[in-house]
């Protein structure tokens, strides 16, 4: 398909089986968020898919765009509302970042590895401002490419806000006590 059209990308379904294990990885969840990605940054495209992968029930792409996290070079972050979010948006906080999904904070530095990309970026602050951002090898640790912004996706498929949690919480409760 890729001759007729370039713009084309695969929308795995999910495998029953991969969930219900207790080995966890996020190859499949990758996948389908860089279908995400694509579909929200570029105008056309189609998208290849299954009858399964048609049939699951997916957040509307305006959700999953307000969910992302922009940085950009000159900006303010708030370093703990930053850390809250990343968390909420299901990364792992690790002592170095070394795969997709993990973040890390060492003082004045923050690095994240998006599913979504293929490395890592590092955001260096000076104060609470964004000094640079700079994708790197997560192996040896080195700067690759100056960018001059970072957009990153959620982690999970269904990241919710806290209030979110709080109103499923309790329509489960109200539900509960009928």
């Amino acid at each position: 398909y890729r001759t007729f059209d370039p713009a084309v990308y695969l929308y795995p379904a999910r495998d029953l089986l991969f969930y219900s294990s207790d080995i966890h990885g996020n190859l499949l969840t990758r996948q389908r968020m860089q279908v995400f990605k694509s579909l929200l940054e570029n105008e056309t495209g189609t998208v290849v898919t299954t009858a399964d992968a048609l049939m699951d029930r997916l957040l509307p792409l305006p959700e999953i765009q307000n969910s992302c996290v922009h940085v950009a070079c000159g900006e303010t972050i708030l370093l703990e509302k930053l850390k809250g979010r990343l968390s909420q948006l299901g990364y792992e906080r690790v002592g170095q970042v070394d795969g997709m999904g993990q973040f890390s904070i060492r003082g004045g530095i923050i690095d994240i590895f998006p599913l979504t990309e293929e490395l890592p970026v590092r955001i260096e602050l000076w104060g609470d401002e964004v000094d640079s951002i700079r994708t790197f090898d997560p192996e040896s640790q080195r700067s690759i490419e100056q960018v001059d912004e970072a957009v990153i996706y959620t982690e999970t498929e269904m990241a919710m806000t806290p209030e979110q949690i709080q109103d499923g919480t309790e329509a489960i409760e109200k539900d509960r006590r009928k």
